[in-house]
């Protein structure tokens, strides 16, 4: 195989395993943003009338959904990037189209979670501007 050949799939092996790096970075951050959404809403909801009820619905199945699914592509991510570093590691850089199928696949994944992150974000901030907080600030700086 032709030298530059070679270093030009190594470079996109080592660029895929990097990526599945932030990938791995980016998921672990949804995660803990979804544990923080979860008790932030967990603990409106539960504090508020009954009205709105289906809304309410949505933001949970919605949050498990996300949780579940972040799990599991973190886990896989994990498993590629462990393949990739094994390519690698052993410079057997020419059989990896399994890995190039693997990757866009993960990277199809990844994307619905960003969005699904970005959608839950929206509505979650709708719900809290069409249902503010009772919250006086003033008393707390009085308090003080």
């Amino acid at each position: 195989m032709n030298e530059n050949v070679q270093k030009l799939q190594k470079d996109k092996l080592k660029a895929m395993y990097f990526q599945t790096e932030e990938w791995i970075e980016d998921v672990e951050f949804y995660e803990e943003e979804l544990e923080f959404f979860n008790s932030l809403i967990s603990n409106r909801i539960n504090t508020t009338t009954i009205e709105d009820l289906n809304h309410k619905e949505i933001y949970r199945n919605k949050d498990n959904l996300l949780w579940k699914l972040s799990d599991d592509v973190l886990s896989e991510i994990k498993v590629h990037r462990t393949e990739l570093a094994r390519l690698l590691d052993t410079k057997n850089i020419t059989e990896n189209i399994e890995e190039n199928k693997t990757h866009l696949h993960l990277l199809e994944k990844t994307d619905k979670i960003r969005n699904g992150i970005k959608q839950l974000k929206k509505a979650l901030f709708k719900y809290v501007k069409d249902h503010p907080f009772k919250f006086q600030f003033d008393t707390v700086i009085e308090e003080l």
